[in-house]
């Protein structure tokens, strides 16, 4: 008899789950696309693999700045909800407190669920482990709308050891086949346009740059040197041909993934600032 909750991680990128979505209004079905200021909800499917009973297994959901690395220290926790499910049992779960996406990030931001329960607790640590830990999942997405196909993103490297570390982040972009399904929002924000290409890219802060200034896309690899328990603001600015396209951060440290942000950029005429 056992308990075993489990919340999905992304394939191939376990930082996209399928199963933590936003919606406008606790009652909603379909996804939507986060607004800064404006309150909105989380929701996650949770199962249960086990062949016992979890009678109120707890559910809380997390946001971050949008970063990768992230942990329990550096996670901002919205609330909790509490789920009872029979054995091979699924169930969407909404949490109750509302959370407002913060100005200073966009509403771009890194939803965090995990799920427990007495008989089938977390493993205690400040990391998430969320490749390797059934019980969380995390979707760190942004959409990105740009009028003039250059891009600018915010975003943060977290360092989860004690002592200073230097994590190498690469930019690359990937083909949006299985992201639609991920994201059932993104198709009609799709809808009669053509997928692109990445032209130009540098991980930099500058938010005033020309495209002669980028450096061409090689798919290669930047270092940044973290402290201990430290973050690291960074961003990258690029340029792009076409429509749209679908980036992958990457954050390494010696060749071991850590984490990763999914970036949507939408070139959008009628898009104003």
């Amino acid at each position: 008899m056992a308990i075993e909750l489990e919340i999905r991680d992304g394939s191939p990128h376990w930082y996209l789950s399928p199963d933590i979505w936003v919606v406008q209004e606790p009652e909603d079905v379909m996804e939507t696309v986060p607004v800064a200021g404006m309150p909105f909800f989380v929701k996650a499917k949770v199962k249960n693999n086990g062949t016992s009973t979890a009678v109120n297994a707890t559910v809380k959901f997390y946001w971050g700045n949008p970063s990768i690395g992230v942990n329990r220290n550096t996670a901002n926790l919205i609330g909790q909800s509490f789920v009872s499910l029979n054995a091979g049992a699924e169930e969407d779960v909404l949490c109750l407190t509302p959370w407002i996406p913060e100005y200073l990030n966009k509403g771009h931001e890194c939803l965090i669920v995990e799920a427990f329960h007495s008989s089938d607790p977390l493993t205690g640590t400040v990391d998430f482990n969320v490749p390797t830990d059934r019980h969380v999942a995390q979707k760190n997405l942004s959409v990105l709308l740009v009028s003039n196909s250059m891009f600018h993103m915010n975003f943060e490297m977290h360092n989860g050891s004690r002592k200073e570390a230097v994590f190498n982040a690469k930019v690359e972009q990937v083909k949006i086949n299985n992201l639609q399904s991920l994201a059932p929002h993104l198709k009609e924000m799709l809808e009669g346009k053509n997928e692109g290409t990445l032209k130009n890219v540098e991980f930099t802060n500058k938010t005033c740059i020309e495209s002669e200034e980028l450096n061409n896309y090689q798919n290669e690899s930047e270092k940044f040197s973290i402290h201990g328990y430290g973050k690291k603001p960074v961003a990258v600015t690029g340029e792009i041909e076409g429509d749209y396209v679908f980036l992958i951060i990457t954050q390494y440290q010696d060749k071991i993934e850590t984490g990763g942000l999914g970036i949507v950029i939408i070139n959008d005429k009628n898009f104003k600032l």
